[in-house]
């Protein structure tokens, strides 16, 4: 599991914890309530992944995906209305138009794959996008994506 762990992360795996101030110990107390009867705990493997995969530097990752977060935004701002995200490695997009069904239509009908807002939350004005790809697949979706908004 070591060398698993150092040379390839644990991208996807979902592993995490909550650390709290005094004041938010009924906070942490409803959470571990909540986890508890929500599933028994992450597999074992993983845990012994995970805790290898702190000693990790991953900086040349995080430098990797900023560039990626910068190109998108940088790309699509003047045409879209965004905000530049802050984590993970999606972008919330207002749609052109305000409707982004038929906006993610059209733009996977130009092979670039997005997901309306609408699998996320009761309102279809913007989609979401991933950036965890190349860089040059990034620029394809940015011209694509900018010609869709009329530019």
């Amino acid at each position: 599991m070591r060398a698993f762990s150092k040379c390839y992360g644990v991208p996807g795996w979902r592993i995490g914890y909550a650390a709290v101030n005094d004041g938010l110990l009924p906070v942490l107390d409803q959470m571990t309530t909540l986890q508890q009867y929500t599933f028994v705990c992450a597999p074992h493997p993983f845990q012994l992944a995970v805790r290898e995969a702190l000693d990790c530097d991953i900086s040349h990752h995080i430098a990797d995906y900023r560039h990626k977060r910068n190109m998108i935004y940088d790309g699509l701002k003047d045409r879209f209305d965004l905000v530049r995200p802050a984590g993970a490695f999606y972008a919330f997009v207002a749609a052109p138009g305000g409707n982004a069904t038929e906006f993610v239509k059209k733009a996977i009908e130009n092979d670039v794959l997005i997901i309306p807002g609408s699998v996320f939350s009761q309102h279809d004005s913007h989609f979401r996008l991933s950036y965890a790809t190349s860089d040059a697949n990034i620029a394809k979706g940015i011209e694509r994506l900018n010609r869709l908004a009329g530019g």
